[in-house]
C-alpha cells in the first residue's frame, strides 16, 4: 500500500457508511471482556467508526466515550457513547481519563507512535489498550473463494503463528500479548454485499468493477442464513505507571 493510497483508503469508508452498518461484524464478546482491565468502569472506543465495538462495550455496562473522525460514521454510534469528533492522534480526552481504550479494526490507519502516545496519556495506570481484527476464516473453502474475489487483506491464513508484538519498547506501556477468538456472526446475502462494499478497497473501485465483484461474491453466497466464519485477533497491553 504505497502512502497516497493509504491516505484515499483511511478516509473513505464515510460514503459507505450505511453498508458499514449492515455488513460489518461486531467482535467477540470474550475478546472484548479479555482486554478489558478488572473492575473496569470507563472506556474510550477509539475510531469506533460506525459502533460496531462501542455498542458491545454498551452491552457490558461500560460507561464508554467514541471518538470518530468521520461525520457520516459517527452519526451512526449510539447516543449514549457520547460520540465526538476526533482522531487517535488528538483525542479530545482530559489526562488518566478512562480505564481502557478500545480500537476495532483501525489501529493500521493510525500514525502508531503519535497515537500510542495519545493513548498513554488518556488512560490510568493499569489501564489497558485492546486491540481487535475480525478476519475471514479462508481455511473454510468458500470463504476462500470470497477472501479472493475481494482480494481481502484480512485473512485468518495471514495471521502469523509466532508474531511479532503490535508494538514494543513503547515508555509507560508494556509491550502487547495476542489471544485468538473463532467467532461465527450470521449473515445472509444482502448483508455479505454489504459486508464486501463496506471494505476500504472496494468503495474506491470504479462502479464497473465493484458491480462485477458484487455479483461473484452473490455467486458463491450460501442460500438462506448462514453463518459467515471469522478468527478475532486481539492484542492487549498494559500502561504501567510510569509517567
Amino acid at each position: 500500500m504505497t502512502l497516497d493510497n493509504w491516505s484515499e483508503r483511511r478516509l473513505a469508508f464515510g460514503p459507505a457508511a450505511q453498508a458499514y452498518v449492515t455488513g460489518r461484524p461486531s467482535y467477540p464478546t470474550e475478546a472484548v471482556r479479555w482486554a478489558l482491565p478488572d473492575g473496569a468502569r470507563t472506556v474510550l472506543d477509539l475510531a469506533a467508526g460506525t459502533g460496531k465495538l462501542t455498542e458491545r462495550l454498551l452491552e457490558l455496562g461500560l460507561d464508554v466515550r467514541a471518538v470518530e473522525p468521520l461525520a457520516e460514521m459517527r452519526a451512526a454510534i449510539p447516543a449514549e457513547a457520547h460520540p465526538v469528533d476526533g482522531t487517535a492522534e488528538a483525542i479530545p480526552l482530559p489526562d488518566k481519563s478512562v480505564d481502557a481504550v478500545t480500537v476495532g479494526q483501525a489501529y493500521h490507519w493510525f500514525d502508531a507512535p503519535a497515537a500510542l502516545a495519545e493513548m498513554r496519556r488518556v488512560l490510568r495506570p493499569n489501564g489497558t489498550i485492546g486491540l481487535f481484527w475480525n478476519t475471514l476464516d479462508d481455511s473454510v473453502p468458500w470463504v476462500r473463494e470470497l477472501a479472493d474475489i475481494m482480494a481481502a487483506e484480512e485473512r485468518a491464513s495471514y495471521i502469523a503463528p509466532d508474531p511479532r508484538p503490535v508494538w514494543s519498547g513503547v515508555d509507560g506501556l508494556t509491550d502487547p500479548e495476542r489471544e485468538i477468538f473463532p467467532h461465527t456472526p450470521l449473515y445472509d446475502a444482502e448483508r455479505l454485499v454489504a459486508f464486501v462494499v463496506s471494505r476500504s478497497q472496494v468503495i474506491l473501485l470504479p462502479a464497473g468493477e465493484r458491480a462485477a465483484m458484487v455479483e461473484r461474491v452473490k455467486a458463491i453466497t450460501p442460500g438462506g442464513e448462514f453463518a459467515l466464519p471469522l478468527v478475532c485477533e486481539a492484542w492487549r497491553g498494559v500502561r504501567t505507571a510510569r509517567p
